[in-house]
């Protein structure tokens, strides 16, 4: 059963019919979904492969070269050439979307503070057809690894790793040298709660949100300095707690006043919301609308997504 106080948490500031999709979400088997890694291989490759398995797909309207397969086929795909020798990447739906929000071009200086395990750093560095430079971040040595295996394994040669702590990091990075920052935020996940496992929801706290909120904050606010003017900084959470989304964005605005929100097109994204004006009696940005909140669903898991530019 999810925290009581969870539940009255959403209930204040949702629609009864967007509630009742969260509830659903969480208790539904989510899709496969990948990408082509376009370093590798293309999609008339993967799409000829999966024929001749026999494995139906369907192609995402809304994310270049991603895709859908059932949940039955998972197993298949992940025993296969493709995904053994980095053709593909095995991603979430809403994970595809941050690095698209980049505006992404050959060339760029891109900063991924959070990177580990490395989705959305491969997913530039396939953008930017290995042109410029990627720095990513990852403090922990396990998490770390993993990311450089996976940029290995994408055929990814454009990516300078770091293994330190990202504020520290940001301490040595040139002032406005990056035309693009991602920030994948660590957060509450409540996007990722699911009914029958106890594990993924258990350690919910308020405390908890308020302390990776103030996390969130210290990260936002010491990248601002290293984005170029009219660079773009994308700011992600996979939580639905205001405070770690509109609130946090809110706050950094205030200070920032060379930052602007840029509108998000949530065309065909039949579970994408705008961000919510206020909550418990704190409005938010005037135009904190133009940030998108995804609701659980079969298709992706709840996400927040924030695109600003520095003018």
């Amino acid at each position: 059963m999810l925290p009581k106080k969870y539940l009255q948490r959403i209930e204040s500031f949702l629609v009864k019919e967007d509630l009742e999709q969260i509830i659903k979400g969480y208790t539904e088997e989510r899709v496969c979904s990948f990408r082509v890694n376009t370093l590798k291989s293309t999609e008339n490759e993967v799409e000829s492969f999966l024929c001749t398995r026999n494995i139906s797909f369907k192609k995402v309207s809304f994310l270049p070269l991603a895709y859908i397969i059932d949940k039955k086929d998972e197993f298949v795909l992940k025993g296969s050439p493709l995904f053994y020798e980095g053709k593909i990447y095995v991603q979430g739906l809403a994970s595809q979307l941050p690095a698209i929000l980049l505006d992404i071009k050959d060339g760029m200086n891109v900063f991924d503070i959070t990177a580990a395990p490395g989705s959305k750093t491969t997913q530039i560095a396939a953008l930017m057809n290995n042109t410029g430079t990627i720095i990513a971040c990852e403090k922990h040595q396990i998490r770390h690894d993993k990311l450089v295996h996976n940029i290995k394994l994408q055929g990814a040669t454009n990516i300078e790793t770091h293994k330190m702590d990202a504020l520290k990091l940001m301490t040595e990075l040139e002032k406005e040298s990056f035309d693009a920052i991602l920030l994948d935020a660590p957060c509450s996940a409540e996007g990722r709660f699911k009914l029958n496992d106890e594990k993924s929801y258990g350690f919910w706290t308020l405390g908890n949100i308020q302390d990776k909120a103030i996390i969130q904050t210290s990260l936002l606010e010491a990248s601002i300095p290293l984005l170029k003017k009219w660079g773009i900084l994308v700011y992600s959470t996979c939580t639905l707690a205001p405070e770690e989304n509109e609130g946090v964005v809110t706050d950094v605005l205030a200070k920032h006043p060379d930052l602007k929100l840029e509108t998000i097109d949530m065309t065909d994204m039949e579970f994408a919301r705008k961000g919510i004006t206020s909550f418990e009696g704190t409005p938010y940005n005037s135009e904190i609308e133009k940030t998108v909140r995804i609701l659980p669903s079969d298709l992706m898991e709840g996400f927040y997504l924030v695109k600003i530019r520095k003018i």
